[in-house]
Order: C-alpha cells, then structure tokens, then sequence
C-alpha cells in the first residue's frame, strides 16, 4: 500500500512539473557569436505547422529557464545542418539538454539517435557559471573524460566582465591559460560585446585594456567594429567593418566589407552576398554571393556559388552542392551531389 502510494506521489509530481513547463516553437534560432548570448528563437510557429515542417522546440522550467533545445521533424531529432546558413546553432546540437545546480548551469548534446555526443564545436559538455547577481560570469568546456579541452576555435574558457545591464566584455583562454583570439581568423582578443535591450546582438568591439577601441591589424584590412543589422523578425540581414576611427573598410575575414543577407517568408537564408565600402556587391574569396534554396519542410537542399555578373563560379572545389532527402522518409538525408559547371 504504502509502495503505491509513493508511486502516486512521483505521478502527480512529474505531471505537476510537466505542466509547469513552457514550449515554444520556431523555425529558426536567433545568431549568436558568443556563447554569452542566450538561446533565442525566431519565426515563432504554432503546434500545427510541427507536423510537416522541420522546427527548433524550446522548453523552459516555472523559472523560465531554457531547459532543451531540439532540432525537429514530426517529433524525430534531425540533423541541424538542414536549417542551411545563419542559424545560432553552434553551440548546440540536434538536442542540447540543460540542467542547473546552484550558480552553474550544464549543458550536453545529443544526436540523431539520442546518443550524447561532441556538439558541432568539438565540445562535450559546458558548464556555464553565474555571479552572485546572476549573470554568466564564464563558461568552461570539457571532453568526454572531464578533462577541460580546447573548442575548433581553439577556445577552452571564456570569462565575461559586465559593463552595464546590456553589455559585456569578453575575452578567452586556450586548456594552457593563454588568451587567444575570436576565431583561429577572426582576430579580436579583448571583444565589447554590444547588446539591445532584448539581448539581441547589436555590435562587437575590439579594445584594449583601457576600453579604447583598436584595430585588429594595423595594415589598411585592420577592422575595430563589426556591427550587426536586423529586420522586425531578428533575421540578421547584414553586417558591417569598420576600425578605430569607424571609418568602412575591407577586413581580412571575409576580404569584404560586410556582408548582406537575404531571407525568405519562413526565416530561410536564401542569399548571402558580400559587399564593398559602399554598400554594393563585390567580390570577395572567389565569390560575390551565394545561393541557397529549401523544400516545404524546410530542408536545404541546394546551394550556388555566383560571381560578379551572376555566373556560377567554383568555390572549394565545386560550383553547385545538392542536398538529397528520403522522399519516404524526409527526416533521412541520403546522397550529396556536387555539380561543377565549365
């Protein structure tokens, strides 16, 4: 008696806990540069559009805290990478699960099948700690041994110094201690994160230990700002260089002066274009944009590389890539075709 009287209360708990819970579901996840910047979705959709379209379910606790992040088709965990460009997903995988225990928070990723993996930074768990007036303060990144470990970008920790209610100053050490860049070519190491009153990205900033701004390089491709642009649905429709004295230039990133970014109905990057000081197209790494197209369910299921005057140019290795899906089964991704064009 007593036994299945305890097995009452478990009941009622879980579906008490159950009903707290809040879920939200989008097409899309807002861009993210640092992992300081929260999970956010956008193209918010409702539960009937779930049932034949590729979507990110986001769960929250009664606290309002993210406790899962999926990556979805008819309930089945999909690959990620089907959401094509500008998707905030590097830090997360098909499915991120995150638990808090006191002023840390932990997240761990999951694949396809449900089996925990490395996400797509070569990470295996993350462990973010908060300060006392709860804010992510740093955040260190493990392998699967629990052995703190380097990240692709060479990045094992990353420790956040908070400027105002918005902003944030961010640098980062390597598994040795040593502090190192944004990215292996990305070369901002003390980085003024710059932030809007919804936690949406507006600019980042490279500085110096006096909170000057400074350029990357001192050469003419040296860049001190990187600033954002979005629309009403916090698509990010461009980006812009500039250095120390906010003056447009080309960056040695993506030997371009930005880059501008086009959308369709659904939240899909259909074209993603590279432009000069002024705004216009241009050339830059071989390409000047490239195109992308998706089927209903959202999948991406091509991309081109074109020039200057709309010809398709070859780019590592190939002019065209198709993305081929299961029509039995679309959650399935089968072969990649790769089409070059003389």
């Amino acid at each position: 008696m007593k036994t299945r009287f305890t097995l009452f209360l478990i009941l009622i708990s879980f579906q008490l806990i159950s009903q707290n819970e809040i879920i939200k579901y989008y097409k899309h996840l807002i861009f993210r540069e640092t992992p300081y910047s929260e999970v956010k979705g956008r193209i918010e959709i409702p539960v009937e559009r779930t049932k034949n379209e590729n979507y990110y379910k986001l769960t929250y606790d009664s606290k309002n805290r993210l406790t899962s992040i999926q990556y979805l088709f008819k309930n089945k965990q999909i690959k990620r990478m089907r959401a094509g460009l500008m998707d905030g997903f590097r830090n997360v995988f098909s499915k991120t699960l995150i638990r808090y225990e006191g002023n840390l928070e932990i997240r761990t990723f999951y694949d396809a099948l449900g089996n925990q993996c490395y996400n797509s930074m070569n990470v295996f768990k993350e462990v973010y700690e908060y300060n006392n007036k709860g804010k992510k303060s740093n955040v260190k990144f493990y392998n699967d041994k629990g052995k703190l470990t380097n990240s692709t970008w060479n990045i094992a920790e990353y420790i956040w110094n908070h400027e105002n209610n918005f902003d944030v100053v961010e640098k980062r050490k390597n598994k040795k201690g040593e502090y190192v860049t944004m990215r292996p070519y990305y070369y901002f190491l003390t980085t003024l994160y710059k932030y809007s009153k919804e936690g949406i990205l507006i600019s980042m900033n490279h500085i110096n230990d006096k909170g000057e701004l400074i350029n990357d390089f001192d050469d003419e491709k040296g860049i001190a700002i990187d600033k954002a642009e979005y629309d009403k649905d916090f698509n990010l429709i461009g980006f812009r260089f500039y250095n120390a004295k906010k003056e447009a230039v080309i960056g040695s990133f993506l030997e371009s002066a930005g880059g501008k970014i086009t959308y369709d109905k659904n939240g899909n990057c259909v074209k993603y274009a590279t432009i000069n000081k002024k705004g216009e197209l241009m050339l830059g790494r071989d390409k000047a944009y490239d195109l992308y197209k998706f089927d209903s369910f959202g999948n991406n299921i091509e991309l081109g590389h074109y020039g200057l005057k709309d010809q398709p140019v070859e780019y590592r290795g190939y002019t065209k890539i198709k993305f081929i899906y299961d029509k039995k089964n679309p959650e399935k991704k089968g072969k990649i075709k790769r089409v070059f064009f003389k």
